[in-house]
């Protein structure tokens, strides 16, 4: 069993610089609440690029420029605006930001990693000419995950071992661990709701799909047995995983 609670506004480091996700606080809450984290962090994250994450929460060009001006503040750069939101994405590609992040083969420390990735491609030609966004490769991992180590992709994520506790998985799509998770693992990151993550052994220091967020309960698991976590009426639940 997982608790559910409200994920705060997060500055989590990626291998582009920072990632900031919003939670559903109004905007006003949301600047506020940040100014408050970046005057707190300012040394150690000044000079950084940012990636803001807002999953289906729209903005306003007004609103982007004062958070961009607000990090300027504080010296950093806004480059990348991360929305579900169609027009907010348009407005954020009008406005010369870039609307995704690109795949990784390495974790944050630019360390190589064991895995066999399909690199994605751009834009693909559909039949009647267009361009179309073509599908992220996912990002296979065969080794364990030890503490200190953290991976960011845009696609699904499988690690053939174990993700340790002070290890990190963000994925755009589905994280699955053929092996036993203890670390913290987010799964649609971009805020896909229908991302899942499985595990032969789920004892997690926090899950997060979406803007949805879990954590397990204390104590070990008396007889742990293989499960998926998904988003189900609007919270995350975990249930036995059919393989």
């Amino acid at each position: 069993m997982l608790d559910s609670v409200q994920p705060p506004l997060s500055i989590k480091g990626i291998r582009e610089g920072l990632l900031v996700t919003v939670d559903t606080m109004s905007f006003d809450q949301t600047v506020s609440q940040l100014q408050a984290e970046l005057q707190e962090k300012h040394s150690f994250l000044r000079g950084s690029r940012v990636a803001l994450q807002l999953g289906q929460r729209p903005l306003r060009k007004n609103q982007i420029i004062q958070l961009q001006q607000l990090f300027e503040q504080y010296e950093l750069e806004l480059w990348a605006i991360l929305t579900e939101h169609k027009e907010t994405r348009q407005l954020a590609r009008e406005m010369n930001f870039g609307t995704r992040l690109a795949g990784s083969s390495t974790d944050l420390d630019g360390n190589k990693l064991d895995s066999t990735e399909r690199e994605p491609k751009q834009t693909e030609a559909s039949k009647n000419g267009s361009q179309v966004e073509a599908p992220i490769g996912g990002l296979v991992i065969k080794e364990t995950l030890r503490s200190g180590r953290s991976i960011y992709h845009e696609g699904a994520v499988v690690v053939i071992g174990d993700v340790n506790p002070g290890a990190e998985i963000v994925a755009g799509g589905d994280v699955i661990v053929w092996g036993r998770l203890r670390g913290f693992v987010q799964a649609g990151a971009h805020g896909d709701e229908t991302a899942v993550i499985c595990a032969l052994h789920l004892n997690p220091t926090q899950l997060r799909i979406a803007g949805q967020i879990a954590i397990s309960p204390d104590g070990p698991q008396q007889h742990p047995v293989p499960e998926q976590v998904s988003i189900r009426n609007g919270q995350i639940v975990a249930e036995p995983w059919q393989r």
